[in-house]
């Protein structure tokens, strides 16, 4: 994982969007200190649910904040198929599905 260039993502959408950390968790469900770990690198493998909620509240690619947090064989999975497009109309709450599926095969 590399929590400086997941920490710099998720602060620079933060700020992007103009609220702080502490309402980036109100409205995540995460709590304070949990998010605050995460951003700060204390977390060495980052829950995709609240990679998928940190997504979704900031507008950001789930796929990317995947990527960086350290599921490169996932984020393989997403570029490896011919039609890269193929997620491109897939809900949060699909790839969600198809993370998950990914975790239990």
């Amino acid at each position: 994982m590399n929590s400086e260039e997941l920490k710099n993502l998720i602060e620079s959408a933060r700020e992007t969007k103009g609220i702080s950390q502490r309402e980036l968790a109100k409205l995540t469900g995460i709590s304070r200190s949990t998010l605050n770990d995460l951003i700060n690198g204390k977390i060495k493998k980052v829950d995709i649910d609240d990679l998928r909620k940190i997504a979704e509240t900031l507008d950001m690619s789930l796929q990317e904040l995947v990527k960086v947090a350290g599921y490169d064989e996932i984020s393989l999975y997403f570029h490896a198929h011919k039609n890269k497009d193929r997620y491109a109309d897939k809900s949060t709450k699909d790839l969600k599905r198809l993370l998950d599926e990914y975790k239990t095969s």
